[in-house]
């Protein structure tokens, strides 16, 4: 039975789950050799004339009487909680009071610990149906991301039945990421399976009850809720009961990953995950069938639960004050909101690329993610109704000199202070503001358009943007004569009073 139960697993871990020989030794404790020699056996071990061998040398008849006990004890602590098994010396004592042992411990404790490296856990062949379930794990890797090693976590889900695979590449496994990885796999699946087994991962279990139940985080509840499926999650310590997704992992990292993939962004690398899934879908066959992965994937994609209209909102929800500075804090980065809102608490929507800040069901601010540390973004809409009291401090705003505003607005700005010093500053920022009626693109257009009048005023930008908007607005062409550098040049002569009186019959 013992032979029996180690080729099983040879075979299975093999064929099943395609670990190398190597990687089967190192689980089941064994050598290459011995994993070699069931592999190149064409049948399994039989029981006739078979010798069940317990150590290098014969025991006593007191020994092999209880060698059945033993290993009974054995077998049975594999179905206990780790740390509530027999020791060596337990056995012993048991031995001895409930069975009148007269052998030696030490012979016990060599007996024990032989027994329990060949007494392995035997499982059991499954046969899933389709459209039933998905299997889900983390997995990790290297990748060459912009010129440098990084480490990257995989999103690694299987279907069961068909076997098809899908990967997806994160830079962490946050929740957001976790429920990211969903919304990817169930519309690259096609469909959304009944149930899904998980390790007791914290981003879906908060804490693990008596069983199989558990008390799930409210996010995953509503991925479930949205997608309608239902989880189950492994017994502790008992990965092995995934085993479709445990031999993915290393199967993906083995295979995608060698050689290290060169990519310039994550994005990059997901598609390329991407279509290595669906190339290893057209090549792979199904064990113990005729069809390829794909073709039994297209099979199950009928009984898969069909897509909901909208897409799940795959984000972290968190709260957060607005500081003085109106900005927000995430994972040690700031974020600038709209300065009415400074002293306020709003919602923080933290996707994988993006954070999203909402206030009463508004969304009032959006931002590219970052993965770095200690990093400002702003956006100069944000404070331009504060910069209206405090011109000057556009002079040295972070969001005014940021990669994100385009340079004739500095150039613009700075000849408006040139001319007309605090009193442009105030001007430009009404000048900003222009951008909530026409955008960004088109402010944009204008002030190049008027730059080239060698005219820095708001009265000619607006005019300009006029032209540019309603096209109904003519700009008449002077010589370069009659065409000022500067209307603060012009000077104009003094009212006469007493030319006033004379009109009015006053003073003469």
């Amino acid at each position: 039975m013992i032979e029996m139960a180690q080729y099983y697993r040879i075979k299975y871990l093999k064929e099943v789950e395609e670990l190398s020989q190597r990687e089967i030794a190192k689980k089941l404790g064994i050598s290459r050799n011995t994993v070699s020699k069931y592999l190149k056996e064409d049948q399994p071990p039989t029981t006739i004339n078979r010798q069940v061998v317990y150590g290098t040398k014969q025991h006593s008849d007191e020994t092999k009487r209880v060698l059945p006990i033993i290993d009974q004890w054995i077998e049975d602590d594999l179905k206990r909680w780790g740390k509530q098994k027999h020791t060596a010396v337990r056995i012993y004592e048991r031995l001895v009071n409930e069975y009148e042992f007269k052998g030696s411990a030490s012979n016990v404790r060599k007996i024990v610990a032989k027994r329990r490296k060949k007494l392995q856990e035997v499982f059991i062949p499954l046969e899933f149906q389709l459209g039933q379930q998905f299997q889900f794990d983390w997995g990790e890797a290297d990748i060459i991301l912009q010129g440098r090693t990084r480490r990257v976590y995989l999103f690694c889900i299987q279907l069961s039945a068909s076997r098809v695979r899908f990967v997806r590449a994160y830079l962490h496994e946050k929740q957001e990421a976790f429920l990211d990885g969903f919304v990817h796999a169930f519309e690259f699946f096609g469909g959304v399976p009944t149930e899904g087994l998980y390790d007791n991962l914290k981003t879906a279990v908060i804490k693990i009850l008596q069983g199989r139940d558990r008390l799930e985080q409210e996010a995953f509840l509503a991925l479930q809720a949205h997608y309608l499926f239902k989880s189950e999650f492994c017994n502790v310590r008992s990965g092995n009961e995934k085993g479709r997704v445990e031999g993915t992992v290393g199967y993906i990292r083995r295979n995608a990953f060698v050689p290290l993939p060169e990519v310039r962004s994550l994005d990059e690398l997901n598609d390329f995950l991407k279509e290595w899934c669906l190339e290893e879908a057209q090549r792979r066959m199904v064990p113990h069938k005729k069809e390829t992965v794909a073709q039994m994937w297209e099979k199950e994609k009928t009984y898969l639960h069909p897509l909901p209209e909208q897409r799940f909102e795959a984000c972290r929800l968190v709260s957060c004050l607005v500081n003085k500075t109106s900005l927000v804090t995430i994972d040690t980065n700031h974020y600038s909101v709209p300065c009415q809102y400074v002293g306020q608490t709003v919602w923080v929507k933290i996707f994988v690329d993006q954070v999203i800040v909402v206030a009463q069901n508004d969304v009032i601010a959006k931002h590219v993610r970052s993965y770095e540390k200690n990093e400002l973004f702003t956006s100069l809409d944000h404070y331009l109704d504060a910069l209206l009291k405090k011109p000057r401090a556009i002079r040295d705003a972070h969001a005014f000199h940021t990669s994100e505003i385009p340079d004739v607005f500095k150039r613009f700005h700075r000849k408006m202070r040139e001319q007309e010093g605090a009193i442009g500053d105030r001007k430009f920022i009404r000048l900003l503001l222009l951008h909530r009626e026409i955008g960004l693109e088109k402010l944009t257009e204008a002030l190049i358009e008027s730059e080239k009048t060698q005219v820095f005023r708001y009265e000619v930008v607006h005019e300009m943007i006029h032209r540019l908007t309603n096209n109904t607005y003519q700009i008449q062409n002077l010589s370069t004569e009659k065409t000022p550098t500067s209307l603060l040049d012009y000077k104009i002569q003094k009212a006469n009073v007493a030319q006033y009186g004379l009109l009015t019959g006053g003073e003469k």
